[in-house]
């Protein structure tokens, strides 16, 4: 945004002009710091040291530095100008700005005449030479604004004269400096040239390499920088891959030798110089330990370089022995922790880097797994006599890219650049590359459609309960990973130790949630290891799965075991084999790897990890293994190989490039209608090989790579890049429609410019994978290929096998955003005339089968129906016909041509009656609806085309016309209603050349198949002023096309959408509008408001929109997702305010587009895997399936679990009876009863999740023993009572009630525990079961509750059930008996209060009956009756806060449950105390009691106090929500506004509430309330923030408290992190000595500028006169 009016000012008095210049002052100050608008290029003068201090060894790293400054930038007449001269006592100008107009020219100087020149130095001297040479003249014809003037100086030491006059004037004339330092340079000339922080500190001149590649980036960050821009808080970028918390662990006791100690902190020294260590960026934590452990610096405390650096040179040794192990546990309790500074909630990478020379004393193995299971990375660097054994547990998985291993301390400084590139390496790798090579495996995936898998899981008494949870995880995520459905991909399980167990066969679940959960709900079983007895029950098994599937599935068994086999392997073994199953066998622990190969019958599907928290890095290569099959079956490609052959390579890593060659090839389908290869080699010239179609057996190309010569010389990729690019065309062998890889492998860094030359292949179609050591440029690989995970970056030729398969299978299997047809209703109509011949009719059919082979078959996928026609239609299958693929593929196969005349129109219009609901059409349930017409020939009856075809779309039928020969493009155009729509090809034989482009419009039409039926949704867009209107609109019209996937209505998908830039805009709240043309109405009419991009402050602010007044269904489990898409960086801080929401159970995803910063993204979504980044807003529309998809997978895992026993009581049953004869109430009501208490939602500590019910019944009269088992629902599980006899009567006595409460195996388990009886009425003495039922719930029972059953009983027999129950909170009044209406939805609500009571410490939970859902906020109608809620108006501003927290919580409408008992809740106040909350949770235990007696309390009132210290008007803002606390009587209570007001947890009083009628439960209950009660009870308080909105505070809210608590704090943590840089002033003092000043670098950003290579236009290439032919080649192209 350019602000530039022109006003004529004669006329103006002195009051218009003061009112013009405040308003010029307030547009100024709204002008963004990062606008695209602004300035992008510029006049750049490098002035360079070339003093003898610097020396002339030095002076080629600073040439070097030149050398590739100019090559990145691109410098033409309209972008960067650029100027050079060197230093020493005075100025040697070597070019101006306006000598050369390239880049060629500017190099041939550099090389010819750019040479050391020697002198003192004076740095003031040469500023003041500057000045006048380059910054007095007029800028020829440049305007400032538009190009402004830089100086970048560089200097070696301390100037001999003043700098900071000379400084100013430049500066003072509008010149820009940024100083680097390198050597000796002094830190207070730095500061005092540069413009504000860009001053930077190196600590050799051989850093200057890796800084070039931020240099770009600084220039551009310069260019963008306003002095004393106005209320901007600027968030200064992260320098490549920085942002991590990484702490060194040092094993101290250094044998004695000084000189040992000195290589240690000199090698930490230089690490940490290198790295850009800031508050936002990179954290460095120090931990020093031998026999004890001490931390030196926490990583709150590791945010300035200069410090960090002085706590190194303050090391010394210690004596003692090496307790590892316990070092390790103190970093995973102290140092890795939020408190004291790890930014792990905002997903910042956790590393941990262990560096020691001896064995620890201590078990190392159980502190690592526990570090490692938190989420840290370890690696660990052994020295000297480090034990390998102890090393490779500790550190990550694999060992050999985490493990390092020097012989002395003296190879530490030869490591330090290794150690920077793993660090690095590793941050792209969790930021970047792991989740978008998993996104890529699982579209990969998709192709194995169909397989059945069987799970064989050790349950052997040698695994813990932790690690037997982590192989559950590991076998949901595998699993996870397919397309599970009966015709489609199955799944079955079995444990087994001593004896095996089937825990649910193959066909038992039909969808991946209840997989899911049938695999979370395994119980461990214990015992010895028999291995091969269970493979063999096994195989039983998979053999009946085959069979069920006529043996044409491919059938695998993924086997994990953590121990060696008690019984023989082999034999089973072979006979899997036999039957062709496919067998992975994973070790962990103590699994014996000779077994291990024998139960998989071949090394690639063995696989073994150290510990169960190393599955999860083995998961994707074991499915990528599973899948590899299907997704290569096909293979088709063309592939060239474009290999470095420079000198830095040598002949013995040369010869290991050719063996991965070779290895890529074997596992290559070679042939001209599969791969084809060829191969070109470079250094500074280009070699071909051979080309595509020269080779077509796997043994030749092999042959050839073997006789390829090594060529020497240097690097010049770019010219490789531009020479290979000829190799994809037809000339040279490649094929049409056939996809084109370029593989490149190099070892070295490229010294001409990549990016042009690799951007060109791109838009050709080229798929770049580069493969480069640690020798190679990682930004300039990232250049290349064009997204990170496109790169693999190895430490050393050995590590290339490693990527062979990951390589291979993105070659058969390129992510492609639209993979499969998902939910879509299709048609084909078909010319079935006699101008068609029996093969042409065939090339018809497979085109259309082509097409239902891409698409999910199903009922409730996708459909299709086909009709042929000649002179009159025929229906071959309507859309409800058929329900799977094969079954429509065989009618098509089977069809035959009728013959006759073509009436297209007269087939059409009859097609009009298949898409009805009557013929299975579902376009009224919103499916979308496709016609597909394919003939080749002009219609009879083309007349009536145009409104035929018009009729149909006009009803919502999309239709594609596909014409062959004689058809006529303009009939075509007729039917199809617009270009983009009909396909014509000349011959049948091009049905083929089409089939991708008709299958993209047809899957692009199509829906994601959702796995959830409700979301709250709500769009935060960006409308910053760096987006051009063009753009913004791109950006509405994807977030329209989102909406299309989704059933939009209140009860099932509500969306909201909000605007941001520097100022937040709401747009509309969820549930405003509903349909999903009413929702894309509104989005497009949403209008940009520009400014500043300040998403910190935008998700702030959208936080009300996840509220239920604003018609948020956060408190009934509907999962809370809000969508980010933004186009630049945050210029304010974003991380808390993420971190706020997300702990509100607020799913958040983002999409960034174009030159976005990744790892600000992950703080903002804290996962990888719930971000997305496309180059350009042209390619949303790419991605809008997989953010659908995305949002569809939401519901988060349960950490919540309910167990239920069911038990069956009745006294008229017979012996010899089977157990549901006589029982028809178990028919027709206990499957409903089941399904409706299958999941929970509305826990409130489990937002958008479902709480997880495992059911197991308990048959005690059955003739042989009944053995109980927990499952998850399915509509079999009543299969297991099928064929139970009873041996007579079942009574309701003691025993009853005891075997049914030892049915729960593990009764110590945190989850929750019910006995539900279905009863005919007590058989035993009342009060001896009453004390049983009591006697139950002290021993850990949650809730007894009784179903009375019709029949003959005496009728007091039924009243007396109610005496035995307990844990039906108010409800105890209430007798459930069986045909009672809503009877499921009853029980759900009870089992919800035993959800809050055992996994949310929610003591008591009040639930009115149903309501509406219609009205948003029906909580709060429930509220008002009874409760002082109504009032809400506060005298007092927050003073007089007094119990107004517990008001809040009232609300919800508990009061109506229980009648007066409230008044002690007051003791609630103490809540306020510790930040940590949890203290002020005792009060709880006290009832809410709404009787305005209690009210005084006005304690509370101190919280509100601390309100106003905020100084930031924000929490003034929270005030005010409290005004509606007061309540009635006491109306103070309320007026407490919400902050503090986290005691609002007393729910729970209600506890004490309804025991109140039975006096034994009574009593049962106090005694339970109180103690324990009050500990929970922190959770609780979330409450508050629920009652904001008054009425739509249902109980359910108080629970959300907490987080409410957690915001306050937000707001401090906002100051304070702007004040607390003050402090760290006085560190500056100490960096003032001289020598430590000096490596207190503060700003080197490490390497990473990758994202700096911006564009530099390569084709201005050398005069090829010079020697250097790269730059010659480049030229030419330039000249063209």
């Amino acid at each position: 945004m350019e602000v530039s009016p022109r006003f004529e000012v004669e006329d103006f008095s002195g009051h218009n002009m003061m009112l013009l210049i405040l308003f010029l002052v307030i547009i100024c100050s709204h002008i963004s710091v990062n606008q695209d608008s602004g300035p992008e290029y510029a006049d750049v003068v490098f002035l360079v040291d070339s003093s003898d201090r610097l020396g002339s060894k030095s002076f080629p790293f600073v040439k070097m530095f030149i050398t590739k400054m100019i090559s990145s930038l691109p410098i033409e007449a309209d972008k960067y100008r650029v100027a050079l001269a060197q230093y020493s006592d005075k100025l040697h100008s070597e070019f101006h700005l306006s000598t050369f107009k390239g880049r060629s020219p500017m190099l041939n100087h550099l090389r010819k005449n750019f040479g050391f020149i020697g002198g003192s130095l004076q740095i003031g001297k040469a500023l003041q030479e500057a000045h006048r040479t380059y910054f007095s003249a007029p800028a020829n014809g440049r305007d400032k604004k538009q190009f402004p003037p830089i100086l970048v100086v560089l200097a070696s030491s301390e100037s001999e004269d003043n700098v900071e006059e000379a400084s100013k004037a430049l500066r003072k004339d509008g010149v820009k400096i940024i100083s680097v330092g390198v050597q000796k340079a002094s830190e207070e000339n730095l500061k005092a040239m540069a413009t504000s922080q860009f001053h930077f500190n190196l600590r050799t001149v051989r850093d200057l390499s890796m800084f070039s590649q931020n240099m770009t980036h600084i220039i551009k960050d310069v260019i963008k920088y306003k002095e004393g821009a106005v209320d901007d808080i600027f968030v200064e970028a992260c320098q490549g891959p920085s942002m991590a918390d990484v702490v060194f662990l040092l094993d101290m006791s250094i044998n004695g030798s000084e000189e040992n100690f000195d290589y240690l902190k000199g090698f930490l020294e230089e690490s940490v110089s290198a790295l850009d260590i800031k508050e936002n960026c990179m954290r460095v934590g120090l931990v020093a330990y031998s026999n004890e452990t001490k931390v030196i610096n926490s990583l709150s405390m590791g945010i300035n370089k200069s410090e960090v650096l002085q706590h190194i040179q303050n090391l010394s040794p210690r004596t003692g022995k090496a307790y590892t192990g316990a070092a390790i546990k103190k970093l995973r309790k102290e140092v890795f922790s939020a408190r004291n500074g790890s930014r792990k909630n905002q997903g910042v990478p956790q590393i941990a880097v262990l560096v020691t020379h001896r064995d620890s004393e201590d078990n190392v193995t159980k502190a690592a797994v526990n570090l490692r299971r938190e989420g840290v990375t370890i690696f660990t660097l052994g020295i000297e006599g480090a034990s390998d054994t102890q090393l490779e547990k500790i550190a990550s998985h694999p060992a050999e890219q985490y493990v390092s291993k020097l012989k002395t301390f003296a190879d530490l400084a030869a490591h330090n650049q290794t150690f920077l590139k793993k660090l690095r390496n590793q941050i792209t790798h969790t930021v970047s590359v792991f989740s978008e090579r998993t996104e890529t495996l699982k579209s990969g995936c998709v192709d194995t459609e169909e397989a059945d898998i069987y799970l064989l899981i050790d349950g052997s008494g040698s695994t813990q309960a932790t690690d037997f949870h982590e192989m559950k995880t590991f076998l949901s995520e595998v699993v996870g990973m397919f397309n599970i459905a009966p015709h489609k991909v199955r799944v079955g399980a079995v444990q087994y130790a001593d004896s095996w167990d089937l825990e649910f066969e193959i066909n038992k679940y039909s969808n991946k949630q209840d997989l899911g959960k049938a695999i979370e709900n395994i119980r461990q079983m214990g015992g010895n290891t028999n291995t091969g007895a269970a493979l063999n029950f096994t195989l039983s098994l998979l053999q009946k799965a085959k069979k069920q599937r006529g043996n044409k599935v491919p059938c695998h068994l993924v086997v994990l075991t953590n121990g060696m086999s008690k019984d023989s392997i082999l034999e089973p073994a072979n006979r899997l084999r036999e039957e062709h199953i496919r067998v992975y066998a994973i070790g962990i622990k103590e699994a014996n790897q000779t077994q291990l190969r024998e139960i998989a019958g071949e090394e690639k599907r063995v696989y073994y990890v150290h510990d169960f928290d190393a599955l999860k890095d083995i998961r994707n290569q074991v499915v990528q293994e599973i899948c590899t099959e299907e997704a290569c079956k096909e293979m088709k490609a063309d592939i060239m190989f474009l290999v470095d052959s420079s000198g830095s390579i040598g002949p013995e890593n040369f010869s290991k490039m050719k063996t991965f060659m070779k290895n890529l090839v074997s596992k290559s389908q070679i042939g001209p209608d599969r791969v084809q290869i060829g191969v070109v080699q470079f250094s500074d010239i280009n070699k071909e090989e051979f080309q595509l179609n020269r080779f077509m057996s796997q043994s030749d190309i092999s042959n050839a790579i073997d006789q390829m010569a090594h060529i020497g010389q240097t690097t010049l990729t770019g010219s490789a890049l531009s020479f290979v690019s000829q190799y994809f065309s037809p000339t040279k062998g490649a094929r049409p429609n056939i996809r084109k890889f370029l593989i490149l492998i190099t070892d070295g860094e490229a010294q001409d410019i990549v990016k042009e030359p690799a951007v060109v292949l791109r838009q050709e179609g080229v798929i770049i994978y580069s493969v480069g050591v640690f020798g190679s440029n990682v930004t300039q690989l990232e250049e290349i290929s064009g997204r990170p995970e496109m790169v693999f970056y190895v430490e050393n030729f050995d590590i290339l096998q490693r990527i062979e398969d990951d390589l291979v299978f993105g070659i058969c299997s390129p992510r492609e955003e639209c993979k499969r047809i998902e939910v879509l209703d299709v048609v084909f109509v078909i010319d079935s005339s006699g101008s068609i011949d029996y093969d042409e009719y065939n090339i018809m059919k497979d085109f259309m089968i082509g097409l239902v082979k891409k698409a999910d078959v199903g009922k409730n996928q996708v459909r299709f129906g086909a009709l042929k026609y000649a002179d009159d239609p025929e229906v071959l299958f309507y859309l409800d016909d058929f329900g799977t693929k094969l079954e429509v593929i065989s009618v098509l196969q089977n069809d035959q041509a009728m013959g006759g005349s073509t009436y297209t129109a007269e087939a059409l219009g009859f097609s009009d009656h298949m898409f009805t609901e009557a013929r299975g059409s579902r376009l009224n349930k919103g499916v979308p609806q496709v016609l597909i017409v394919i003939t080749d020939g002009e219609s009879h009856d083309a007349d009536k085309l145009n409104a035929t075809a018009k009729a149909l779309r006009d009803k919502g039928i999309l239709v594609l016309a596909v014409g062959i020969d004689g058809a006529n493009p303009v009939e075509l155009l007729a039917m199809a209603g617009s270009s983009d729509k009909y396909f014509f090809v000349e011959t049948f034989g091009g049905l083929k050349g089409i089939f991708s482009d008709v299958t993209a419009s047809v899957c692009n039409s199509s829906k994601v198949d959702c796995e959830i039926d409700k979301v709250d949704l709500v769009f935060l867009m960006d409308g910053s002023t760096s987006i051009q209107p063009n753009d913004f609109k791109k950006m509405k019209e994807f977030l329209a096309s989102v909406v299309q996937d989704f059933d939009v209505s209140l009860n099932r998908v509500r969306i909201g959408a909000a605007q941001f830039s520097d100022t937040y805009h709401p747009e509309f709240p969820l549930g405003t509008f509903i349909g999903e043309k009413e929702i894309s109405f509104q989005i497009e009419n949403i209008k940009q408001i520009f400014g500043n991009t300040h998403i910190g402050a935008a998700l702030r602010e959208v936080e009300h929109y996840f509220r239920p007044d604003m018609g948020s269904r956060i408190n009934t489990g509907t999962p809370q997702v809000l969508l980010v898409l933004t186009d630049g960086q945050s210029q304010d801080e974003v991380a808390q305010a993420a971190e706020a929401l997300r702990h509100r159970g607020i799913d958040i995803y983002s999409v960034g587009i174009g030159d976005v910063d990744d790892q600000q993204l992950i703080q903002i979504t804290g996962t990888a895997e719930k971000k997305l980044t496309v180059h350009n807003f042209d390619e949303l529309k790419k991605v809008n399936k997989r953010i659908v998809r995305n949002i569809c997978t939401t519901a988060g895992e349960s950490n919540c679990f309910v167990d239920v026993v069911v038990g069956f009581d009745v006294s008229t049953q017979e012996k010899g009876q089977t157990l549901l004869e006589g029982q028809p109430w178990m028919e027709t009501y206990l499957q409903d009863i089941l399904r409706a208490i299958s999941s929970l939602n509305g826990v409130s500590c489990e937002v958008g999740t479902e709480t997880q019910v495992s059911v197991a019944f308990q048959v005690t009269n059955a003739m042989e023993k009944y053995s109980p088992k927990f499952e998850i629902y399915s509509e079999n599980i009543l299969n297991s009572l099928k064929d139970i006899t009873v041996k007579g009567p079942s009574l309701l006595n003691a025993n009853l009630l005891d075997s049914l409460w030892d049915t729960f195996q593990n009764k110590s388990a945190a989850r929750g525990k019910v006995v539900l009886l279905f009863s005919d009425g007590l058989d035993d003495d009342v009060e001896k079961l009453e004390q049983k039922s009591d006697e139950l719930r002290k021993e850990g029972l949650n809730a007894l509750i009784t179903v009375a059953l019709d029949g003959p009983a005496d009728s007091s027999d039924l009243a007396d059930l109610p005496y035995i129950e307990f844990g039906k909170g108010f409800e105890y009044r209430t007798q459930l008996s069986i045909g009672m209406r809503e009877l499921g939805s009853r029980l759900s609500k009870q089992l919800v209060n035993v959800a809050e009571r055992t996994c949310c410490c929610l003591f008591c939970k009040c639930i009115g009956g149903d309501g509406t859902m219609g009205d948003p906020g029906p909580p709060g109608k429930r509220g008002p009756p009874g409760f002082k809620g109504s009032e809400g108006y506060l005298g007092e501003e927050g003073i007089a806060g007094e119990r107004g927290a517990p008001g809040p919580v009232g609300e919800q409408g508990t009061k109506g449950c229980y009648g007066t008992k409230g008044p002690k809740g007051n003791r609630g106040l103490n809540g306020q105390e510790g930040e940590v909350g949890e203290n002020g949770i005792d009060g709880l235990n006290g009832e809410q009691g709404d009787n305005g007696l209690p009210g005084r309390k006005g304690e509370k009132g101190d919280e509100g106090s601390q309100g106003s210290p905020g100084k930031r008007g924000t929490p003034g803002d929270r005030g005010a929500k409290g005004l509606r606390g007061d309540p009635g009587a006491p109306g103070v209570d309320s007026s407490i506004e919400g902050p503090t007001g986290l005691k609002g947890e007393r729910g729970r009083q209600g506890r004490r509430g309804w025991p109140g009628p039975p006096g034994t439960p009574g009593s049962r209950r106090k005694t339970a309330a109180h103690g324990r009660r009050g500990h929970t009870g922190p959770q609780g308080t979330a409450g508050i923030p629920g009652p904001d909105g008054l009425e739509g505070s249902l109980g359910l809210k108080g629970p959300q408290g907490p987080r409410g608590e957690a915001g306050v704090k937000g707001e401090k943590g906002g100051v304070g992190s702007k004040g607390p840089q003050g402090p760290p002033g006085p560190g500056g003092e100490a960096g003032n000595q001289g020598r430590l000043g000096s490596q207190g670098n503060k700003g080197e950003p490490g390497d990473l500028g990758e994202k700096g290579a911006v564009g530099f236009p390569g084709p201005r290439g050398l005069q090829g006169n010079d020697g250097s032919p790269g730059y010659g080649s480049v030229g030419r192209k330039g000249a063209k």
